[in-house]
């Protein structure tokens, strides 16, 4: 058994082929075993977002504060999350999420195994779209 405490997890700015300027990523639970379960906390400044992306395994996300979306590929529009929602993410489903153009978002992700694969940056028309 292991004990994460808030106050031991630092927060870093992931790669600019993963997600734009504005996300912050906090490790909350590192893969212990090859294929094993990760939790991360992402924090997005206004407009800021994943890029497209894939998981092998399952991934929940859980909206801990402010306003976001969720796309999936072929959508003409996102789906809006807030406080409190989840969001389940099978594998193999293309994605993205990101914050709303005027507010923050704060969510978890945990990711049940296996890698998680990127597709490409989401354009700012592709955001605006997603948006609705």
């Amino acid at each position: 058994m292991r004990f994460v405490r808030e106050s031991d997890m630092k927060a870093t700015r992931p790669g600019p082929d993963r997600f734009t300027d504005g996300v912050w990523e906090a490790e909350a639970l590192e893969g212990v075993r090859p294929d094993g379960l990760r939790a991360q906390r992402f924090s997005y400044e206004p407009q800021a977002r994943s890029g497209w992306h894939t998981h092998e395994g399952e991934q929940a996300l859980y909206v801990v504060s402010g306003r976001g979306v969720v796309v999936r590929w072929g959508e003409t529009g996102g789906t809006p999350i807030g406080p409190g929602d989840w969001v389940h993410v099978e594998p193999g489903e293309k994605h993205w999420h990101g914050a709303a153009a005027d507010d923050t978002l704060v969510h978890l992700a945990v990711t049940a195994s296996g890698k998680t694969h990127w597709h490409g940056p989401v354009s700012d028309e592709e955001y605006r779209a997603g948006l609705g």
